[in-house]
């Protein structure tokens, strides 16, 4: 039931992420509600992976709202970059699928510094395991997240 409601919970975050046509049109009020109620399930998913006691959870998570904060603008660019892929896809040259590309390969770049620097600080702050064990879940999500992406966005032709 647990990996059934994670599933679950990543598909939506997927398809909020992987549907541009319908985020351009949606209104932006909603958007922003579906993507705290995302963020929220998420959180939900870190909280219990960590399974962090009280004493911890405070620190863990004080430092973990930078961390997502940080994560939200490289999704953002993220987006803008499937965005572009979408508008141009029918009418794609090579200088825009290099673009594209290029970009694709800094951001994720940006999220293993990310997530470098912040395995860094928990393990400064609270120990190695602790610091481990958040790398292994958002490692973890971040790779079935992508695999969504992967499977709803098609191949350039």
């Amino acid at each position: 039931m647990r990996n059934r409601r994670i599933m679950l919970v990543l598909f939506g975050l997927a398809c909020l992420i992987t549907c541009p046509g319908w985020a351009q049109t949606a209104n932006d009020k909603y958007l922003d509600l579906s993507r705290k109620d995302l963020r929220k399930e998420k959180q939900s998913i870190v909280d219990r992976s960590m399974g962090l006691d009280a004493a911890d959870k405070s620190q863990f998570w004080a430092i973990y709202a930078d961390y997502q904060t940080a994560l939200d603008a490289i999704w953002d660019q993220r987006i803008t970059n499937i965005n572009k892929y979408a508008e141009n896809f029918d009418k794609m040259t090579d200088e825009i699928a290099n673009q594209l590309a290029v970009k694709m390969m800094d951001l994720e770049g940006q999220r293993s510094a990310l997530r470098n620097k912040y395995y860094q600080l928990y393990k400064q702050k609270m120990g190695s395991r602790i610091a481990a064990r958040f790398l292994q879940v958002e490692y973890s999500l971040a790779c079935l997240i992508d695999l969504q992406l992967a499977a709803e966005i098609p191949i350039l032709q």
